[in-house]
């Protein structure tokens, strides 16, 4: 089974509940209908505190995961996973692959999804697939920071003569084998990716933060096929039947 994961960590500037909206809806309903639209995905889980991105689990289908104390990350990854994983073990299932997705991160298309799925599906040496932008602006080797004495030093020595393209993880998509979050070493802060990571390379992706990036990320949403829903936006969604709730799921 192949299942998808959207973490709510709560810690954006702006959307501390994850409320902002995009083209009238919900920026946690867009991790969602890519997740729903890829052919590969049975199944949906969301670990969130967020009474906003509750509402938006609810009317996707997805299930709802309370999370641990605390609203980092990592630790509502891990929370999550073993939810899942035990819930498909009372199922008679196991998960295959877990699509990571992230509800202050709406930039996702379902075509990166079906493609990291079916990269690690063919590819049994790979650790995972990370959607990734290219950044070169924002070279490691451009960047500077204030020394001793207040004077400015490279951050990231050695320059090369001509540097790689700079990808950055755009925090859109993961696909990650469950060996991996089971506690495989891998490099930090993506230990959780293993060693052996897909690149999945798009263009404007990046979690929301602030007001200011809604415009761009509205962009962005009409060119990959979203249309704008302002006028007709329902801020109380209907909900959508949802699995029966066991264990600490509710």
């Amino acid at each position: 089974m192949i299942c998808s994961l959207m973490v709510d960590a709560t810690d954006s500037a702006d959307f501390p509940d994850n409320e902002g909206t995009a083209l009238g809806r919900p920026l946690a309903s867009y991790p969602l209908i890519a997740a729903k639209s890829s052919r590969h995905v049975g199944r949906h889980f969301v670990v969130t505190d967020s009474p906003a991105v509750k509402a938006v689990a609810l009317q996707y289908g997805a299930a709802i995961i309370d999370p641990p104390a605390g609203p980092l990350m990592p630790s509502r990854l891990l929370h999550g996973f073993k939810a899942i994983r035990e819930e498909l073990k009372g199922d008679g299932q196991a998960l295959e692959l877990l699509v990571v997705l992230h509800a202050n991160s709406p930039a996702v298309a379902e075509e990166s999804i079906d493609s990291g799925i079916e990269a690690l599906q063919a590819r049994p040496e790979l650790d995972s697939a990370a959607s990734v932008c290219s950044r070169n602006r924002f070279n490691p080797y451009f960047a500077r920071r204030e020394a001793a004495g207040g004077l400015l030093e490279p951050y990231v020595p050695f320059a090369p003569a001509a540097p790689a393209e700079v990808l950055y993880p755009d925090w859109g998509v993961f696909v990650v084998r469950p060996r991996c979050l089971e506690g495989t070493p891998g490099l930090e802060p993506f230990a959780w990716l293993g060693r052996k990571v897909l690149p999945l390379k798009q263009w404007g992706g990046g979690p929301i933060d602030y007001r200011w990036q809604i415009p761009a990320l509205e962009i962005w949403l009409k060119k990959n096929g979203a249309t704008d829903s302002s006028a007709t936006f329902d801020p109380q969604p209907k909900p959508q039947p949802a699995p029966a709730p066991k264990g600490g799921r509710r």
